[in-house]
Parts: structure tokens; sequence; C-alpha cells
């Protein structure tokens, strides 16, 4: 096929570029303007055979051959236009600095380059007007014309499956019935629409059938109806079949008026809950969708539609549940499945061979149902070795296509894609299967290879990533670890549409055309050689790949081989050993993506700086480069330019590369070419930019120049000035007056001013915007805050290290038309270390969205405002409040967490929020709050939900004397107690009434003499004791505790022996160190107690200086 099948998507681009402002000039040049005419008009004509000839190609040889040598032309015109596109801009650039633009265009007019070029428009010409006339011998049609061949009508599918021969689906059943029992919220239509999504052959329609026909379906749905839809959406064809599935057996409806159609469809559903089924849904038509299902929206409430499709955009079209996205089989599971196809009855046993053979093509299918049945059909009955062998080895276009039903169900997926989504996915056919890639590098390869068609001011990086979604959304890409991949037979899909157009020289064959190929890749174990002598023969390639195999012997690309490869426009060597660049690198004209990530090159040649098309430069994880050659600032069209941070900022006059888009820091100096005034064009930034150094700014004029105000792409911007700096008075209206003139654009979501030295935040903080997130660090001499309360979109609010702030007052939360923090969520105080006050007496709507709260060393903070009720963490630490804060009771709390640590002023907890009617707190730890004395008088009983309790190190903290009722909740399933002497034998007698608590730790309690006699409760998973060096005897009830499976004894000198009865069988793991009595008791076949705990699986007894061998053990 020679990757003609994208053709259709190639075309569009050659007529973007025919007519384009660079070709003016050549326009010039006498009849060249008449030729550019007539080439157009040409290939205008021939775009409209396109088409119909990619469609036929699959069945006639003729027609292939034909798009062949047409595409080969096409690629001619290609590299004619962008030749002469790059020397013109050559020499424009050139122009600039030596010629004046009189000359310049002397030169072209007169120029021998241009005459050649208008020599090769007049030769193509010559070979497009001949593959033209033969449209009538091959029969094409234009497009658009009325006897345009249909696409063959598939195979439609019934309700009725043999569940005997369905494997691995249980679970999916199970979960999409529950989905379809349940009373899901009706869409605005009032229908509940389930998409089942998949790539094609993964059986979306087998598992529909399986649900169709359960027993369960059955009882709760009135009315069963099942559709076959396939491309044609036709709303009267598709009401009709509804109607008659919805009838009695063997109706039949003769009448095509769409009326009466919907009439008896609306009276046979209406009040009925119903379940329909449409398979094979492919239709984006809104409208087609909506008319269609008129008549359904009269169902009994829980009616359901599932749809199975390959597209997520339809199921969303259709206002849908979430979708369900049907997984591959597991190996096990497809191999049942080709078992049951390829052997008689699905027995394998006498052919122990083809077992072995077959369950390595079973890996091969990567879970796809469809192609384990396919060639479990295609191998039944065969016992021959070598056959079997053969289809192991070949891939899935390779196989008899009279017996392979893979390919044609995967076309139909392929021929609903736009051109130009078919160019970008036939390219991936270069990558290795099961290759792992990011997003953003494919995107930025197909942008170098121009597959991206853009209109307008859009951006090519979000057209790209618009196509990528696309690809996703049909299944032809899927998830992987944060990267994505192509299933296996997707992957042959992709093989089978691009063929000699990407070809991996690993799989090279002997008497492949390599002619052809324009997009090539190497993939090796580390183990083999890369070596570049074996891409000489490529001639014509544009995409030159070495991915896997980065450890491979790799010495340095010689210096001809650019010279050879001289259409390049993709270059990715990922080779540790590469060192070096030839200068003939820059004999690239038309290089626009050049990856040498990982490499160990040392330096760049400065060639580089003549690669005036390249749109990305990647260098990350090169330790060994030095620098990056000054001239890349030549390279106008760069886009991305990925390097450590170190080699980036010491580039001086980074300013001209304007189409840059990403610039994570950016470090200010006095001398030329670093100033902050580089970044005044650099307007196309966006992501995130950090600019430090700001003390290197002379002025507001000076910092006016980074123009931050028109920078309307970046979301985050880090603000930083050195830190430890002496600060002068003039300098700190300085920082003032630089701060006020980096006011950014209105769009920013998340702004960091860090180190300023000023006295008061910039007036432009004041003012409404989009502002979602702001941190404020260490702005040491700020005395106020801004009145950040009146910021509309404020979710997240850091303020840390502002030394000089005393109080927080009224002003903190706005006095405009907006205040109080109308949607922050999350707060921090942090390093606060003179702040006395919080104060807020204004209205009730205070923090009326605060889920998260967090005040850390504040040490003279003595209260807290009342909080929201919102909230659901707290945390408060090292500041220096007498008592807990309050929530506003005008609602109930949310409040799930509180942590509470290092508050040497707390001395009771008798007020706050813990004598507060806390229904949703399950989290509460405090630690060292060494003045700690009382806990609230109710104890923690009234924490209904309370599930973990940790307090450690509140050496005075005791209950008081009226917990009649006890300390603890019922529902505590976690409790750990640590250097809290007073407290712990008080708490151990009410643990028997906790019929949760699954985790106990107690350490550092030295009143700990003895357990209680109450005992423990029975559900105990997990019990440490460590460091209790007064606890005289473990209680003999432990072996009642029936499911425990962890127990820990450290540091318990006193304990001298195991209990009587012995350990529990549920014990699995016993950890025992520096308890010198027990150690001895405890030695495997020689220690007094071994007996007790020899049915341990893991036993690790240690003491200090003793043998490893001879004190741990561990059983599977």
């Amino acid at each position: 096929m020679a990757g003609t099948a994208v053709l259709s998507a190639f075309l569009p681009v050659l007529f973007e570029k025919l007519s384009t402002a660079a070709l003016d000039e050549l326009r010039l040049l006498r009849g060249v303007d008449d030729d550019l005419r007539n080439l157009l008009a040409t290939l205008s004509m021939i775009q409209a055979l396109v088409e119909d000839a990619e469609e036929k190609q699959f069945k006639d040889r003729a027609i292939r051959s034909w798009l062949s040598k047409l595409k080969e032309v096409a690629y001619e015109i290609d590299e004619l236009l962008d030749e002469y596109t790059a020397e013109a801009l050559r020499l424009k650039l050139k122009g600039q600095r030596h010629v004046s633009g009189f000359f310049y265009c002397l030169f072209l007019r007169n120029g021998l380059f241009n005459h050649k070029i208008a020599k090769q428009i007049k030769a193509i010409q010559d070979k497009l007007d001949k593959h033209a006339k033969d449209r009538d011998v091959l029969g094409l049609q234009m497009f658009g014309s009325t006897n345009r061949v249909e696409t063959t009508e598939r195979t439609k599918s019934s309700s009725l499956v043999d569940d005997s021969r369905v494997f691995g689906r249980e679970e999916d059943k199970e979960k999409i019935i529950s989905i379809l029992l349940s009373h899901n919220k009706s869409t605005q239509i009032g229908l509940s629409v389930l998409p089942i999504v998949g790539m094609a052959g993964l059986g979306k329609t087998t598992i529909t059938q399986l649900v169709y026909n359960d027993v369960r379906i059955r009882e709760n749905f009135q009315l069963r109806m099942w559709v076959h839809v396939s491309e044609n959406f036709d709303e009267i064809k598709l009401t009709k079949e509804t109607l008659e599935s919805a009838s009695a057996s063997g109706f039949s409806c003769a009448t095509t008026n769409m009326n009466l159609l919907q009439e008896d469809l609306y009276n046979k559903v209406k009040g009925k809950r119903f379940l329909l089924v449409l398979d094979d849904v492919w239709n984006m038509d809104f409208t087609k969708w909506h008319t269609y299902c008129n008549a359904l929206v009269i169902g009994g409430r829980g009616s359901k539609i599932v749809v199975t499709t390959q597209n997520e955009n339809v199921g969303r079209m259709m206002g849908a549940l979430p979708p369900y996205h049907l997984k591959e089989l597991s190996d096990e599971d497809c191999w049942k499945l080709f078992k049951n196809y390829a052997f008689v009855d699905g027995n394998s046993t006498a052919y122990p061979n083809l077992e072995e053979i077959g369950k390595e093509i079973v890996k091969k299918l990567k879970g796809l149902p469809l192609a384990a049945k396919a060639l479990g059909c295609l191998l039944y009955s065969k016992v021959d070795e070598e056959y079997w062998t053969n289809i192991l080895k070949s891939e899935i276009w390779e196989l008899p296509p009279d017996k392979n039903n893979i390919l044609p169900a995967l076309r139909l997926s392929y021929k609903h894609l736009p051109p130009h989504l078919k160019q970008c996915f036939a390219f991936c056919s270069v990558f290795p299967k099961d290759y792992v890639f990011e997003r953003e590098k494919l995107v930025q390869v197909w942008m170098a290879l121009g597959f991206l068609q853009t209109r307008g001011k859009e951006r090519m990086e979000e057209v790209g990533n618009n196509y990528f979604d696309d690809l996703l959304s049909r299944s032809f890409f899927q998830f992987h670890k944060g990267k994505y991949t192509m299933q296996y037979a997707i992957h042959g899909l992709a093989q089978s549409v691009a063929l000699d157009d990407c070809l991996r020289l690993e799989d090279l064959a002997r008497g492949s055309n390599t002619a052809r190929v324009k997009h090539l890749s190497f993939s090796c174990d580390n183990s083999k050689q890369t070596s570049f002598q074996d891409f000489y023969e490529f001639r014509g390639v544009r995409t030159l790949l070495l991915l896997r195999g980065s450890k491979s012997k790799t010495a340095s690309p010689p210096n001809d081989l650019f010279n050879k490869l001289r259409y390049l426009r993709v270059l990715e060597l990922h080779r540790r050993d590469i060192s070096e660049l030839p200068d003939s690198i820059g004999n690239l004209k038309q290089l626009r993506y050049l990856n040498l990530s990982g490499t160990g090159i040392r330096k760049l040649p400065s060639s580089i700086s003549k690669l005036y098309n390249l749109q990305a430069l990647k260098l990350r994880h090169c330790g060994e480069l030095d620098e990056i050659p000054k001239g890349v600032t030549k390279l106008v069209n760069l886009r991305h330019l990925e390097a450590s941070t170190r080699l980036i900022t010491a580039i001086a006059k980074i300013g001209r590369l304007t189409n840059l888009q990403e610039l994570e820091e950016y470090v200010v100096r006095r001398d030329n070419g670093f100033k902050i005034s580089e970044l005044k064009k650099m307007s196309e930034l966006r992501g995130r930019l950090c600019i430090t150094n700001l003390e290197e700014v002379n002025g507001k004029d000076e910092s006016s120049e980074a123009m931050l105000g028109g920078k309307e792409y970046l979301t985050t911007l880090d603000l930083a000035w050195s830190e430890n700096r002496s600060v002068t008075l003039k300098e700190e209206h300085l920082d003032e007056q630089v701060l006020e003139s980096l006011q950014p654009h209105t769009r920013l979501k998340e702004l960091t001013i860090k180190g300023f030295a000023g006295c008061k935040f910039p007036s432009w903080l004041d003012n409404p915007c989009g502002l979602h997130t702001i941190h404020l660090l260490d702005c040491k001499r700020c005395e106020t805050l801004p009145p950040l309360g009146q910021l509309p979109s404020l979710k997240c609010l850091d303020i840390g290290g502002l030394d000089a702030v005393a109080e927080i007052g009224q002003e903190f939360s706005g006095n405009g038309a907006i205040e109080g923090f109308p949607s922050l969520k999350e707060l921090v105080l942090d390093d606060m270390l003179n702040l006395k006050e919080w104060i807020y007496q204004g209205k009730d709507e205070f923090f009326p969205c605060l889920t998260d709260l967090e005040v850390r060393n504040c040490p003279v903070l003595r209260e807290l405002p009342r909080l929201p009720p919102t909230l659901e963490r707290i945390w408060i630490s090292e500041t220096g409040i007498h008592a807990l804060p309050t929530i506003h009771a005008s609602s109930s709390s949310s409040l799930s967490s509180l942590q509470i640590h290092e508050c040497a002023q707390l001395k009771s907890l008798e007020q706050g929020l813990l004598t507060q009617q806390l229904s949703a707190l399950k989290n509460v730890t405090i630690t060292d709050c060494e003045e700690l004395v009382s806990l609230p008088e109710e104890g923690f009983r009234s924490l209904t939900l309370l599930a973990s309790l940790h307090i450690y190190n509140c050496p005075n903290l005791a209950p008081l004397a009226k917990h009649k009722g006890g300390t603890l909740p019922g529902s505590l399933e976690d409790l750990q107690i640590r250097s809290c002497s007073k407290l712990i034998n008080s708490l151990l007698p009410e643990l028997k009434n906790l019929p949760f608590l699954a985790h106990l730790k107690i350490a550092n309690c030295n009143d700990l003499l003895f357990f209680p006699e109450q005992g423990l409760p029975i559900a105990l998973q997990i019990l440490g004791i460590s460091h209790c060096k007064n606890l005289q005897h473990l209680p003999d009830y432990l072996s009642e505790l029936s499911s425990l499976k962890t127990l820990s004894i450290l540091s318990c000198p006193q304990i001298p022996y195991l209990p009587v009865s012995g350990l529990p069988a549920s014990l699995r793991e016993l950890y025992i160190k520096d308890c010198p009595m027990l150690t001895a008791r405890c030695q495997q076949n020689a220690g007094a107690d071994w007996p007790k705990i020899s049915h341990i699986p893991n036993i690790q007894v240690r003491e200090e200086g003793f043998l490893p061998e001879m004190t741990a053990r561990r059983r599977r």
C-alpha cells in the first residue's frame, strides 16, 4: 500500500504551501505564476479522485500503484517548496544583517536558484498530467459523485450469544448489570445512556449480549430491544427496527412515514421500563440522535439505553452516563478462548508442543478476543507445528485474507477517521510494538512533519493535542502509566496502511523498497551495536528515530551522514555513546525536531545555528554538555527548548527566540543579553515562568520592559529575589517599584512572590482577577497583608515567612463589593514569627468554602478566629494558642481530620472545637504538647465517627475524674499512645468495649505495669508495645485474640516470658527486640517459648550483639 492511504491528508498541506506569501518572489519570474496556477488546478482535480482511490486500493493493485506514484510526486512538490522557503528564509535573515532589501530582492529575482526551481515545477507538472490521464482507465470517480461505491454492509449482530465460548468477562458483566439496575439520575432528555467503549474486536457486543440475556435483566425490564446500528445512522430505519424489536415476534413494519413510526414506538414504550441496546454506533450528529430518541423519552423510570461504540465522544454526544471502558482479556482467559476454537472440543492436552506455540501466539495478541478467535479458527484441527510457527511469526496483515477478519473490523475504525488523523495514526507504525510514547513528544513530531492543519490563529500544539485526544477517544491509543501505547492489533493496522512509508529497520526484509521509506526508526537490545552505515540507503527519509537501546554501542554520526539524509525533518538520537555531532548537521535545512536527550554529547557544533526551521531542540539529561552555542538565538522558529536550567540560563539574548513556548526559569543579570528586558517580545510563553535575581533590575523602567502584562498564555508566575541579602532603605523602595511594574496578565492562575524586601505589596494584587493560587513567601519587611479576600477566584493561599506582620485584621478579608474569600479552599500561615493577633469581626460568610487550614510556627499567636463549618482538615503546630479555636455552629461541621503539634501554651482541651458536635471527625492527632493536662469534659465519646486517635508526648495529660462514661468512642479503629504515662492506665480498661479497634500501639509509658483484667478487643489485628520499661507481664488472654496478625514487643526488658497459654493461631508476624529475657526464651528450636511461636510464618527476634541467623526466621 506504500503509505498511500494518507495522501488525502497530504494534499491540503501542498495547497497551503502553494498559496503562501513565501512564493510571491518566485511568481515574479516570467511564466512561473502561470505554472503555479496550473499546478494548483491539477492538484485540485487529483484531490477529488484521491478519496475514491484510497477506498478502492485495498482491492485493486493498479489503483494502489497509481496512488503510490502520485504520492512520490506529492513528496517531490513538498521537498521543492520547502527547499525554496528555507533558502528564502536564510537569505532574509542574512539580508537583515548584511544586505539592503533592494539587493536582496534583486538577488531573488535574478538568482540561478529561482530559475532552477521554476524548471523543476514544469517537470513536476508533466508528471501530474500523466497521472491525471489515468483516471478513466482506473475507473476513478470524482468526490461527491452519485455513483460513488458504497461501503459493503457489515454483518449484523443479534442479541443471542453462546456463553460457553465466552471467557473472562464475568466481572465486567456484573459491573454493567449493577449500573443498569441502579437508579442513576436521568439526563436532560429523560434517558440514561450507558456507552460501552473499546477498540474493534474487544468484545463489546459479546459482553452486551451476556448482560442482555441475564435473568436479572429479564426480570427488571418489562421490555428489551436490540438494534444493530453500524455506520449509517438512518433515523427512519432505526425507528422502524426499534419498533419491530419491541413488537411481537415476526412483526414487520412496512411504512417509512417517520411520524407514524415515531407515534407507534412512543405508544409501545410508554410507561414501560425498557432496555434498548444500540450496537456498533458511529454517529456523531446530535440532531440525528435527538430525532431518533424523541419517541423513547416516555419510557418508565429506570429505562436504560446501552450503546456499544469505539468512540468515547459518541457516548458524550448522546448525553450519557460515565462510559464503561472494556479492557483486554488476561493472557489466561485469552488462551482459553483461543484453545476453544483451535482444538477439537477445546482439548489441547494431546498436543503439548502446539500448546506451547499457541500460548506464545496468545501473548502477542495482548488480550484481543477477536484476534484470539480468528487465529483459533485459522488453526482449527491443524497439527503441523511448522504451520503454527509460521502463524506465530506472521503479522496480522500477512495472514490469509479469506481467514483474516481482524483487519476488516479494524479498517472500519480507520475508515471513519478524517484524513488528517489517518496520516497521524499511520505514522505511529514507525514505533516498535508495545512502545510507550509521550503525548507532547508525538505532537511535536507531527508538527515537525507538517501533519497539523491550523486555521487562523490556532496554535499548532493545541491542534496536535486535539488530534491526539481524538485518536485516544476512538481507542487508537491507550493510557499506560501516565503515557500511551498502541494495542497489538491497532499497531498492526497502522503498519498495514503505512507499510512502505514507515519502516522499523530491525524489521527490514529483503527486497524492500528503501527509496519509498519516509519515516525510519531503529530499536535494539543494549547488547547490540547501532551502526549509522545502515541508514545510508534511505536517502529520502524525513524521520530518523533511534529509540530502544540507549546503551547500545554506538559511534558518533559520521560527517557525511547528514549530507546523504538531507530531507530529514525529525531526528532523534537516543544513544548514550554519542559524544559529538558533525558540522554537516547544519546542512539539514528542513530539520524541525532534534532530540539529543540522554546522549553523552559534550559540545554542539556551531553549525546548529543554521537550522532556521528548527521548532524543537531537546537536550535533557545531557550531563556532559557544557553550553549551548550562542548561535541558537538565530533559530527564529524554535518553539521548544528543553535542557537543564544551567544551560538555558546561560544563553545570552534569549529574547530573540520570540516563538519559544516554555521558559521555566529566567535568571536576571546586569550584563547585556541577560537583562529582564530580554523577556519583552517573548509573548508566546505559556505555562510556568520563574524570574529570579530580581534585585539585579535597576528600576521600574527596566522591569516594565519585561511586558508581563502582555504574556496572556502564562498560567504560573514566580517572582523571586535572592535569599539572605542585606537591604538598604533605597533597595527597599527599589523592590517596591520593580514589583509594581511587573503586573501580570489578568489570565494568570498562580502567583508566587518570594524574597521581596518592600514594605507593601503592589497595588495590582488588590484588583479582582483570575488568580486561584497565591504564595507570599519570605517577604520579611511587609507589615500588612493585601486585601486578598476580594479576589473572587482565589482557592489556595500560602503565606509564610512574613516576619513583620504582627496582626491580621479586617482589611485582609477585603473592603470592596467582594470580600471574605468567597472561593478560598486552602489557607496556610507558616513561619509568622511575630504574628500576635488574627482578628475577624465581619459577617458569618468569612471563608464560606474553606476546607483546609494550616497554621504552623506562629509562636506568639494566642488565638484563632472562629472557623467556618466547611473545614475538613485543620493542622495547628508550633503556635502560642492557649485553647483550640471554635467552629461556627450555623450548620453541621464537615471537619474530618484534626492535627495539633508542639503547642507549648496549650493546657486544656476543655474549651474549643473538641467540645462541639463534630459529627464527621474521623482522625485526631495530638503530639508534643507538654503542658497539656486535661481532655475535654466528655473525653472523645461525643465523636461518634472517630476512627483514629494518636496522642504522643503529652506527659501531663490525664482524663478528668468526671469521665464516668469513659473517654473513648465505640467507633475507634486505631489507637496509638506514646509518652503519656498518666493517660494510658485509665484508657486500657475501656479497650475491651471497642468492637472495631484493630490497631493498638503503646510506647514510652513507664507507668504501665500490667494490662487490665478486662482484656483487649477481639477485633485487634496489630498490637505494638515498645519502650515500656516497667511492664511486668503480657496478658494470658493474648491467645484469645483470634484476629491478631502482627505482634511487636520492643525494649520491654521486664517481660520474662510469653503468656503461658501461648499466642493466637492467627498470628502471622512476631517482632521482638531488646527484650533480653524474651529473646533467650524464643530462640529457634532451643528457647523455652519456641513451641509457643513455631507456628508463626514470620519471626524476628533480635538482641544487640546476636547473630542474625540465630535471631530471625521467615517461612513461606
